[in-house]
């Protein structure tokens, strides 16, 4: 159902209009609710006995017990669910997508249902639905604080299933296609005041309600559609040098015209735009007007059992067929008490007489724990002995009444298809297998509570993504949330640097990595059904520890995945110990791998560099020594033909000496003097040729450690 822009051009109109449509979500939903309102009540323990039955039993004093069977039922399948979130995942769709930003996306999501604290609106609309059939999910968007044009989305519970009224055309099991909605609010008078002082405190007219007391105000989301022109055109893109078929609209489509861009038009239609509007009203005026910034309604229906009657959909709860089994386990167990209530309790059996000593404490035997009992000893008139009083047979109760209660309970599981093995009961099976196929049996019997979450969940994430893109437009630093729970901030419609798995600004001068633009590309949305993330840890460290017990060379390699995941104290200190002394080929894209193996390979440059410079210095020790042992070859060499010759030469001036000397003249003494000078001379020649070796020795001494070389052999200066 359509609304049109004229429609709504008065406020009176606008008033008139709603009141038709909410007459038609009143006409459809009041016996609907009616049935989720009763079953709710029965869920808690109103309303399992008619009043007809009450009355009849008050006035003739009779029980009318009220045994809950259904409510720890209805609390184990919503706190599964609880257990098995339901998280929302992003994808790309066409080509401007990027899966980083998708990521990115979904870490702001998270953000978003943290800081919302989204799980409560979830957890309240599966409780809603569970217990009455309908449920309802909230999203609105508000300013950051008083002093902000900022605004931020927030997911929002709806306590009160009553109070929203869906489009009842609309047939999608998360109300994507529904046209408008009405949610109602209840106001005290001084409240509604304070809030709007100038308007008039009339109430909404809603079926039988009433209250002097308060202000019934109601707020009304409704679609307008605009008709708009679009062209699909072949576009030419700088930046890969092609040119790309895209669609723009017909404003758009001019502007680039006018603007000298490369684009030809290869078609042209007409198209729908739809534009949410929202009002809140009172039965009087109008008291606000607004248009909603998404493309969606944002208010998401959680169904508990879809079913179609005569054409009319329905929403079951999880109670609604187990109601007449809970009344016969309450018939049954009343009628069990109320019949062994009746009969009289057992009484002692004695002969006349024997109660006449201490009767008061024979009255009281039934009512008193007494710790013994006297009694009067009889005889007959045989002068026998008779026996001791006796208590009678004690009361028994039916046991087809018992049966009967016990078919009853058996019947509320059945109706419900929730085993006992789903309520932590022990049955028949004895292996754990069978118990585990016996309680996968039960969750699928109500996993179609769980899907019609994830559908609804689902939406949410389409309102969200769909928002996002309008909200967060300017370049801002966003902060996400992992799936792991863990913060971190990140550049948006800015470009980034990234750093292992962090990101940052780029500094001046510095090439950035990319930019995660969130207003380009479309972006699809799926929510994922399972265990949450501590549930995932546990099991994870769970089956470490029995791999680790089989295989403990598993720690060698898994050992700080471990204690990431393991929730004790300092765990992730220790685990960052382990990481430090693995290889860094094991470890991956760990962000602190890349900085041990960077660390590692520098190592292994300096070894490097280092073998290279010993083995320079030991290539120039070994020059150096070869250096030495030539030069000291040479001396040694000198030395020795020197020796050689200034021992021939000694020999020859001996002889020269000898014959000279036998002549006795005094030129002969003459040419003694001249060979003495020559001797001298070569003695010189031999201690200086001594003295530089002995030199070179030291050095080598000092510097090796080398023994010192001995100098055989001195020359004497021969006697004359």
């Amino acid at each position: 159902m359509s609304m049109a822009a004229e429609d709504y051009s008065k406020d009176d109109d606008l008033l008139n209009t709603m009141r038709d449509l909410f007459g038609d979500c009143e006409s459809y939903f009041s016996n609907l609710y009616r049935q989720g309102q009763d079953d709710l009540k029965f869920l808690h323990g109103e309303g399992q006995w008619s009043e007809q039955a009450i009355n009849d039993r008050r006035k003739n004093n009779r029980p009318y017990l009220v045994l809950n069977q259904l409510g720890p039922y209805a609390k184990q399948i919503c706190n599964d669910i609880r257990q098995a979130r339901v998280s929302i995942r992003v994808t790309p769709v066409d080509d401007k997508g990027d899966p980083e930003t998708a990521e990115i996306m979904q870490g702001i999501i998270r953000n978003i249902e943290r800081q919302s604290k989204a799980t409560d609106a979830y957890e309240m609309a599966v409780s809603n639905a569970v217990s009455s059939g309908y449920g309802w999910i909230r999203i609105r968007t508000d300013y950051c604080d008083p002093m902000s044009f900022d605004q931020e989305i927030k997911i929002e519970r709806i306590p009160n299933f009553q109070s929203v009224y869906i489009d009842p055309e609309s047939t999608t099991l998360d109300g994507s296609d529904a046209e408008y909605c009405f949610i109602f609010d209840n106001l005290s008078k001084e409240k509604f005041e304070e809030l709007y002082p100038d308007a008039m405190p009339v109430s909404v007219e809603m079926g039988d309600w009433q209250d002097d007391e308060g202000v019934r105000i109601a707020e009304h989301y409704y679609k307008e559609y605009q008709e708009r022109e679009i062209v699909q055109a072949k576009i030419f893109e700088p930046m890969t040098n092609t040119f790309k078929v895209g669609v723009v609209t017909k404003e758009e489509f001019k502007v680039l015209e006018d603007n000298g861009a490369a684009i030809e038009e290869l078609d042209r239609r007409k198209s729908m735009f739809p534009v949410i509007k929202y009002c809140k009203f009172t039965g009087s005026e109008i008291l606000e007007k607004s248009e909603w910034l998404g493309k969606y309604i944002p208010v998401v229906p959680v169904y508990c059992e879809e079913v179609f009657i005569d054409g009319k959909r329905e929403s079951h709860s999880l109670i609604r067929q187990a109601k007449d089994a809970q009344r016969m386990f309450n018939y049954w167990k009343t009628a069990s008490t109320e019949f062994i209530a009746l009969q009289q309790k057992a009484p002692y059996i004695g002969a006349l007489g024997s109660f006449n000593s201490r009767s008061d404490q024979w009255a009281s035997a039934n009512r008193l724990n007494l710790p013994y009992l006297e009694y009067d000893v009889m005889h007959d008139e045989n002068n026998q002995r008779v026996e001791p009083p006796q208590r009678a047979q004690p009361v028994m109760g039916s046991p087809a009444m018992m049966q009967e209660a016990v078919s009853a309970r058996d019947d509320i599981r059945l109706a419900m298809g929730i085993p006992q093995a789903n309520m932590g009961e022990r049955g028949n099976e004895v292996s754990g297998v069978a118990i585990r196929n016996r309680q996968i049996e039960g969750d699928n019997a109500t996993f179609h509570i769980t899907s019609n979450l994830s559908a609804s969940i689902s939406q949410v994430g389409c309102i969200l993504v769909d928002l996002i893109p309008r909200l967060y437009s300017d370049e801002k630093i966003q902060r996400i949330v992992g799936e792991d729970g863990k913060e971190q901030t990140v550049p948006v419609n800015m470009p980034y640097v990234k750093e292992g798995k962090d990101y940052r600004k780029p500094s001046a001068g510095e090439k950035p990595n990319g930019t995660f633009d969130l207003t380009t590309g479309k972006y699809d949305v799926v929510a994922d059904v399972g265990a949450s993330y501590s549930s995932k840890r546990q099991e994870t460290a769970d089956k470490l520890i029995e791999l680790a017990q089989a295989r403990p060379d598993v720690m060698d390699v898994a050992g700080d995945i471990l204690f990431d995941v393991l929730d004790v104290p300092r765990g992730a200190e220790i685990a960052d110990r382990i990481r430090a002394q693995m290889p860094p080929e094991i470890l991956g894209d760990d962000p602190q791998a890349a900085k041990l193996q960077a660390a590692s390979q520098a190592m292994q440059e300096m070894e490097q560099r280092l073998l290279k410079y010993e083995a320079a210095l030991a290539d120039k020790e070994k020059n150096k020594e070869f250096d030495q042992a030539y030069k000291m070859g040479e001396l040694e060499l000198k030395r020795e033909d020197l020796r050689i010759k200034a021992e021939k030469t000694l020999a020859d001036i001996a002889k020269i000496q000898s014959e000279i000397a036998s002549s006795g003249t005094e030129t002969a003494q003459e040419s003694i003097d001249v060979l003495g000078n020559v001797v001298a001379a070569m003695n010189e020649q031999v201690q200086d040729l001594a003295q530089a070796m002995e030199i070179q020795l030291q050095f080598e001494e000092e510097n090796q450690e080398t023994p010192e070389p001995v100098i055989e052999g001195e020359l004497v200066e021969p006697e004359v």
